[in-house]
């Protein structure tokens, strides 16, 4: 992860299905709350395993919206079978809406964009501080 500057992986079992998703946040958090060693610790105690995915006729709206639902970064993609080919994240969402690129008239803007960020980044709380005062 360090050496491709990815922060989050799709875990798949042997048949290439989707079965977990693991980020270096997992990593070191799973590593100091079990009081292990980053080399001693199994991707398999750390990945999150309720995993949201979309296939591949979904369009970036439907991702958008399914991002900001479930306040995640990230969402691969999936056949049939829920073998993974891809991955879509946040950045290419908003990549996709400053480029010269259209989208189809599918609905996504960049105010929807900026709403599904703010959802992402919103502490598990619900509210923020910030040195400034109160958040939203």
């Amino acid at each position: 992860m360090w050496e491709v500057d990815c922060g989050a992986v799709p875990v798949v079992d042997a048949q290439q299905r989707v079965i977990g998703m693991i980020t270096d946040r997992d990593i070191c958090m799973a590593s100091h709350l079990q009081g292990t060693q980053l080399g001693d610790a199994s991707v398999s105690t750390a990945m999150a395993r309720d995993i949201k995915t979309c296939s591949p006729q979904d369009s970036p709206a439907t991702v958008q919206a399914l991002m900001q639902q479930h306040k995640i970064r990230r969402v691969p993609v999936v056949d049939a079978d829920r073998r993974l080919i891809g991955i879509v994240t946040l950045a290419d969402l908003a990549y996709i809406m400053g480029s010269s690129q259209t989208l189809g008239g599918d609905g996504m803007t960049w105010s929807a964009v900026g709403h599904t960020l703010a959802a992402v980044c919103e502490p598990r709380g619900g509210r923020y501080t910030t040195r400034y005062g109160n958040g939203r």
